[in-house]
């Protein structure tokens, strides 16, 4: 039993009828009033030479748009209802289309709104109610499958190269279900390369051609479409022409491969780089990248193929027919949703068993009562076999196979633990601890030794101050600087106690000049000048101690001796 594919682009509808017939239209939708649309352009539908009806484009991208398009009469029309119409006029363009399964593709980087507003404009239509709905990501890999073949296990990255730009899709090999969300990379397409062919040839023919006239519109339009001919032709072959046919003159233009490759090359570059960013952001290392697969028109192209496979050192996976692996797949999901051809498929040793289900179920079409729960493989006792069989078949590298051969891969090695890090280890961290602690001892003792020193030197340092100080006004005071009399008053003073240990020097200084002057000793036992000396006590004591200074009589001191304080003399602060 075959089914019906229908794949749905932003450039062009395709419908499949699994090795049956393949028909591909424009995306270009006209509406009668009398009977049902059409799909495509005069040159690919006879239907629309003979009656012209309302035109429609630009529809496929505006599905799940609340707003509706405004046709050229001012009708307004939802993007899902006209998308939901073009499909069905796929299906009956298909020649003998009967009541096969119907399978259709959608472009797998749509959000959920706009599957949902497909969905349901389906459902409206009793003959596309039950079709199978999927992503062509998913659609793609299940043909690519069955033809040439993918690897059993893991990642595979699906690159669509369309008209209006290239999804890339990272998929799990084993079970052909997405890993990670559609990436759509606008910069790559069919129309970009279209353009620049275009360029290419308007710059030959400026010297013949007048470019600058609005009769020239319609020349360029169909220009740009023997660009994409001719791009189409150089897959295949390596030269070819094309007539360019500008405000009514002709020149015949030659193009070649090589030209076509000069305008993919940087393109392809930044592609690439793209390619190596959703592998890195979704953390697919590179030895788990198993092929990459391609389809849409682009894939077609040899310079494609070649730098992915130089620069990503993996198999490029590309069926016969790229342009129709989305249809073909949907198509094989829908009989396989039936459960009417996937045991042939995966295994044909247990083919008798499910033979007398399908056969019962083919008179019956699609009928309700005998669809879903009596041919879904899935549930289906009698078929335990299945898996075994296609995992025996995997797993010998060596068995021939129909298809491309198996990929063998080498499991990674487990790479070795790393050191850990010195500052982890424990020898470095006992010798911080124990240089720590030593620290801390060290800056203790300094501490306790600096606070030990300061109250030793804090009188030395003090009270020397307050002898000088006040000795030389008492010297400066003298009517001669050789009287040595004057000397030993100023030492009797009070504060001769505090300075016991830097009192002696000035001591040793007096006694030459009272060498010199000893026969006048009758100038010590001068009494009038000692109460002159004992004035400033008072005036020094009283703001600084609380008990009274007891004055007394001050006692001869012998020259040439150090001076000696009186034990009762009191002492000051």
């Amino acid at each position: 039993m075959s089914g019906i594919g229908l794949s749905v682009g932003a450039a062009s509808f395709t419908a499949v009828a699994v090795d049956r017939a393949a028909v591909r239209r424009t995306a270009v939708l006209t509406l009668f009033g009398h009977r049902p649309p059409e799909v495509g352009v005069p040159a690919e539908n006879p239907a629309l030479a003979a009656e012209r009806g309302l035109v429609v484009t630009d529809f496929v991208d505006r599905v799940g748009d609340p707003v509706p398009l405004v046709a050229a009469d001012g009708s307004t029309h939802r993007a899902e209802a006209l998308t939901a119409d073009a499909l069905r006029a796929m299906v009956h363009a298909l020649p003998h289309p009967g009541d096969e399964p119907v399978g259709i593709a959608h472009p797998a980087h749509w959000r959920p709104p706009a599957v949902e507003a497909l969905r349901g404009a389906l459902t409206a239509r009793p003959d596309l109610a039950r079709a199978v709905l999927l992503p062509d990501a998913v659609a793609a890999l299940t043909a690519l499958r069955a033809d040439p073949g993918l690897p059993a296990r893991g990642v595979v990255a699906l690159c669509d190269l369309g008209a209006t730009g290239t999804s890339i899709t990272l998929a799990d090999a084993a079970g052909l279900t997405p890993i990670a969300p559609t990436v759509r990379y606008p910069d790559l397409s069919g129309d970009l390369v279209d353009q620049a062919l275009l360029a290419h040839v308007l710059r030959h023919a400026a010297d013949s051609a007048d470019l600058t006239g609005t009769s020239a519109i319609g020349s360029l339009a169909r220009l740009r479409a023997q660009c994409r001919a001719a791009k189409e032709r150089l897959s295949a072959a390596t030269v070819t022409t094309l007539t360019a046919d500008v405000s009514g003159r002709e020149a015949e233009i030659r193009l070649t491969r090589g030209e076509v490759d000069d305008v993919l090359r940087q393109p392809l570059a930044d592609f690439l780089a793209e390619i190596r960013d959703v592998l890195q952001r979704n953390g697919v290392r590179p030895v788990e990248l198993a092929a990459v697969a391609t389809t849409g028109g682009g894939a077609r192209i040899p310079l494609v193929t070649t730098t992915l496979s130089e620069h990503l050192r993996v198999p490029i996976v590309t069926g016969p027919t790229p342009q129709l692996a989305a249809a073909i797949g949907a198509g094989l999901a829908a009989v396989r949703g039936t459960g009417a051809g996937e045991a042939t498929a995966l295994a044909p040793a247990v083919a008798p068993v499910v033979a007398p289900v399908a056969a019962a179920d083919l008179p019956t079409g699609l009928a309700p009562a005998a669809a879903a729960p009596a041919l879904a493989w899935s549930a289906a006792d009698e078929i335990p076999d299945v898996l075994p069989a296609v995992d025996e078949r995997t797993d010998d590298p060596d068995e021939p196979e129909a298809a491309r051969p198996r990929f063998a891969f080498a499991e990674p090695e487990d790479a070795p633990a790393p050191p850990p890090p010195m500052y982890r280890r424990p020898a470095a961290l006992l010798a911080a601890g124990l240089l720590a602690v030593l620290l801390a001892i060290g800056v203790a003792v300094f501490v306790v030794a600096t606070r030990d020193d300061e109250p030793a030197e804090s009188p030395a340092t003090t009270t020397p101050t307050g002898p000088v100080t006040t000795t030389l006004p008492s010297t400066s005071a003298a009517p001669e600087p050789t009287e040595a009399p004057a000397a030993p008053p100023a030492t009797v003073t009070p504060r001769a106690p505090r300075t016991q240990a830097p009192a002696p020097p000035p001591a040793t200084e007096a006694p030459p000049p009272a060498t010199t002057e000893a026969p006048p000793p009758p100038a010590t036992t001068e009494a009038p000048p000692p109460p002159a000396t004992t004035e400033p006590p008072p005036t020094t004591q009283a703001p600084t101690t609380n008990p009274p200074v007891i004055p007394t009589l001050p006692y001869q001191t012998i020259p040439g001796l150090p001076f000696v304080p009186s034990p009762f003399q009191p002492q000051q602060p």
